[in-house]
């Protein structure tokens, strides 16, 4: 009778540790909001009651040395972001968080950080138009003023997430060690820009937009089918799509999404006016940058032109990888293995 209830006890210990455990990896990842008042924008501009939405992952060390940042992408949110980070190798882990501190951010416009969606006191299209610097700006004002983080080991970001890691290390060049920019860019191309005007155009044309205005979520059938056009190859989305399939696809792709329809154009504008060069030449600007680089790019990409960021890559002699999937801008879904590999490789140094 002791013997069973000596097991009793030790399984009833085990299962409240496993509970426990359970409840603290919940918690780190956890949505969390950081309220910063105001938030300066580079255009005069303020974010009134300004919030930055964020989530971490492990434990900071004692010297705060291996904190890892990750922005989140376009129409993306932090939690969007969550199979990045793990103790575990996954096969698309970029952060190993038995070894750094994540801190994965929401970008303005999202719809939890500050947005047209959400402000209650410049709604809609009364908010003001931000930049990827001033993403930039307000996250590093959550992790000195919130987090009490001193200084950053890598900020590793996917397409409008990578263009968030250059205005990073163009911002902070002394505050961050490593950047990882993927499928992002330093300065948007023409085709960047006619790829985003496309979208905004098919929005603001919509009848449902109302200028807006609209008080029910237009669903933006147009919209949502450009973007899911510019995102991949022809090659993948012929081999993901059979064409008898192709009816019951386009009216998935054709329905509403998660995003709101002003944050989704506040957001597209943002990587409109996304320029970390000011005037200056890519190899001026790039080598002014004591930020070690890891550049990753799509060959095929349609939504992020590559030349760019090897552009920038040459300048500082950074390490590359180009990517030859079909999956192109959708770089995770093909080549999640390699991307991973030399990712946490680069962080390890």
């Amino acid at each position: 009778m002791k013997i069973k209830e000596g097991w009793i006890r030790i399984f009833g210990l085990a299962m409240v540790w496993a509970l426990m455990v359970s409840v603290g990896r919940a918690q780190e990842r956890a949505q969390k909001i950081a309220e910063l008042g105001s938030c300066p924008l580079e255009s005069g501009k303020v974010v009134l009651d300004c919030q930055v939405g964020y989530r971490t992952f492990g434990a900071m060390n004692a010297d705060g040395s291996n904190v890892v940042v990750m922005p989140s992408w376009l129409n993306g949110r932090s939690e969007d972001l969550i199979p990045y980070f793990g103790g575990k190798n996954t096969g698309h882990r970029l952060v190993d968080t038995s070894r750094f501190f994540g801190v994965a951010f929401d970008a303005f416009g999202d719809g939890v950080s500050s947005s047209p969606s959400n402000s209650k006191r410049q709604h809609g299209t009364e908010f003001p138009v931000f930049t990827m610097e001033d993403m930039a700006r307000a996250q590093y004002r959550v992790l000195t003023e919130v987090l009490h983080v001193h200084h950053v080991h890598a900020a590793v970001g996917l397409s409008m997430g990578g263009e968030q890691v250059f205005a990073w290390a163009v911002l902070f060049p002394k505050f961050i060690d490593r950047a990882v920019p993927i499928v992002g860019t330093p300065q948007v191309t023409s085709f960047d820009l006619l790829s985003k005007q496309i979208v905004i155009d098919a929005i603001e044309a919509d009848p449902e937009y109302m200028h807006g205005r609209y008080v029910t979520e237009p669903q933006l059938k147009l919209a949502n089918a450009i973007g899911t056009l510019m995102v991949s190859a022809p090659q993948y989305r012929n081999a993901e799509v059979p064409r008898g399939r192709f009816a019951e696809w386009i009216k998935m792709v054709e329905s509403p999404q998660r995003q709101d329809a002003n944050d989704r154009v506040w957001q597209a504008k943002a990587i409109m006016h996304h320029d970390v060069l000011h005037g200056r030449t890519i190899d001026e600007v790039a080598r002014g940058v004591p930020v070690k680089f890891l550049v990753i790019v799509a060959a095929e990409d349609r939504m992020v032109t590559p030349q760019p960021a090897l552009e920038w890559a040459k300048a500082v002699g950074a390490e590359t990888y180009i990517s030859a999937g079909s999956c192109a801008h959708l770089i995770m879904n093909c080549d999640a293995e390699a991307v991973s590999l030399r990712v946490e490789r680069f962080l390890a140094q």
